[in-house]
């Protein structure tokens, strides 16, 4: 493993264009984080990567690769340096047995980054929070992702939060989810009436707001809401999904009342699709306004048209 650098992140009055540009990336492995190191290394940023393990296709020059449980502090030591920290960590689905709870890993592992931060002398911090992150939301999803939001608004750094929708694009969790079931049965069962919206972004446009909001003074103490440019509804996402692989399904809407009480039952059996807060996030639905990222960072652009990717690789 490389050597950590000394440090030059205590010089905490500089600007960051002059402290350096090494930045700590948690959450390196997932989804997000491949495609922000991408951009950040196409930038010209060093990064230290951190996540809980390693693979040996991962390394390139520019990166430090680091596999520690974010909850520890051992890590710490690799992020001498850094200048700025983009906090990309959460789970969607907890896992109590091992440990994978919404608090221990949005609330006490962002407040364990914000600590981590100040004792580094690092200023600059940029949160993935999530649409719908509320005080009082129905869901335990939404409210550890509002109160890490409050942590990360109370830490006195110099922080910016992003809050996504869905974000799809090559290996995201939702078409992931959804592709196996449509390519298999010719009826696919629906939630509900199936009306309510999402405004799926695109994982390149996500990486781009946060790697150009580091060094963008403006976007310091901003909360910025991102979406596609369009908000679907759930009928329409699964119908450009099953377009996207040449397939024709019939959407069979389930009523909403029989769908909560059957997935109460089956939620915490092994291979389970959905949970019930799951299940109430996605009726609530997660579209917002686009105007304030549009100004900043210029997307989106990106509309979703369902899994192309996949299609592209079944022919290959």
């Amino acid at each position: 493993m490389t050597q950590p650098i000394p440090s030059s992140a205590r010089q905490a009055d500089l600007p960051f264009s002059s402290r350096g540009r090494r930045v700590l990336l948690t959450g390196a492995r997932g989804f997000v984080g491949r495609e922000v190191r991408r951009q950040l290394l196409e930038r010209g940023f060093e990064v230290v990567a951190l996540s809980r393990k390693l693979r040996a296709g991962d390394a390139c020059p520019g990166v430090i690769q680091v596999a520690a449980d974010i909850a520890g502090d051992e890590w710490q030591r690799w992020c001498e340096g850094c200048s700025a920290a983009i906090h990309l960590v959460g789970i969607i689905r907890e896992a109590p047995r091992t440990g994978a709870t919404f608090e221990r890993t949005h609330v006490r592992a962002t407040e364990g980054v914000i600590e981590a931060c100040r004792g580094l002398g690092i200023r600059r911090i940029l949160q993935m929070s999530a649409l719908g992150a509320r005080a009082g939301a129905a869901t335990a999803y939404h409210r550890t992702k509002w109160q890490a939001e409050e942590a990360v608004r109370d830490s006195g750094l110099d922080w910016t939060i992003f809050r996504p929708s869905l974000i799809f694009g090559p290996g995201d969790g939702f078409t992931g989810a959804l592709v196996p079931a449509l390519r298999r049965f010719p009826f696919f069962p629906v939630f509900g009436d199936g009306s309510y919206q999402l405004q799926p972004v695109a994982v390149a446009e996500v990486a781009r707001c946060f790697v150009a909001a580091i060094e963008d003074p403006a976007s310091v103490g901003q909360t910025y809401e991102l979406g596609g440019p369009e908000a679907l509804t759930y009928d329409e996402a699964l119908r450009r999904i099953a377009a996207s692989l040449g397939l024709r399904r019939t959407l069979v809407h389930v009523p909403l009342g029989l769908a909560k009480v059957a997935i109460s039952v089956v939620q915490h059996l092994p291979g389970a699709p959905i949970t019930r807060d799951q299940l109430t996030m996605l009726t609530e639905g997660s579209t917002c306004d686009t105007a304030a990222t549009r100004r900043a960072f210029g997307v989106p652009v990106a509309r979703f048209e369902g899994a192309p990717w996949l299609r592209a690789a079944a022919r290959s």
